[in-house]
């Protein structure tokens, strides 16, 4: 998906309203995310948010730019329990295959977030691909309003932001409680919609 400056106002605005200060956060960046505008100095959001004083991990299968290479279907280190202020998924959990590994791939979000932390979501909506075409083609894995919802309920978040951008759904949330993440496999997979099902990320 790549990010530019509307992407990273939105990241920066949550983080804002959820956490304060961004300077000394620890945040963890799904995939190895690259600038897709060229008016911005840096190339990737490693350089991004380490030039603004953050303590930033990115991961991503093809382990460059610095990301560690880590595959998102399966469970996340341990170290890395409760560790994060911050966590961006930024156009990366839509590509995590197969579909029952989207289950461990948001545990690992909440498990890997402290409590007070923030996951900032920016993912192609079911709705603007039904009714616009947006983001055709790009992964198997659609998310929605409902999706949110259904994922604050269920595991004591606070939605502190909700809207969208250019197709994608982009949302924030605020985890409240350590606890543990849902449990109800069947009830999280039914509320993303598999499309395209020949592509593969």
């Amino acid at each position: 998906m790549g990010l530019n400056k509307i992407y990273l106002d939105y990241i920066e605005e949550c983080i804002r309203i959820g956490i304060g200060e961004l300077c000394g956060k620890k945040m963890l960046e799904l995939g190895n995310q690259r600038m897709s505008d060229n008016n911005m100095p840096e190339k990737t959001g490693k350089e991004y948010f380490n030039n603004r004083g953050v303590i930033h991990t990115s991961v991503d299968l093809n382990g460059l730019d610095g990301a560690l290479v880590i595959d998102l279907s399966k469970p996340l280190p341990v170290l890395w329990l409760k560790h994060f202020d911050i966590i961006t998924n930024s156009g990366a959990t839509e590509h995590v295959e197969p579909f029952k590994a989207q289950y461990t791939c948001f545990m690992n979000i909440h498990n890997c977030l402290k409590v007070g932390g923030i996951a900032v979501h920016l993912l192609p909506d079911i709705n603007e691909l039904n009714n616009k075409g947006c983001w055709k083609y790009h992964c198997n894995n659609y998310y929605s309003e409902d999706f949110v919802k259904m994922l604050a309920k269920n595991n004591s978040y606070r939605l502190i932001s909700s809207k969208n951008i250019a197709g994608l759904i982009c949302f924030c949330l605020q985890k409240e409680k350590d606890i543990l993440f849902m449990k109800n496999h069947k009830e999280f997979l039914s509320h993303i919609t598999r499309k395209n099902l020949r592509y593969m990320a």
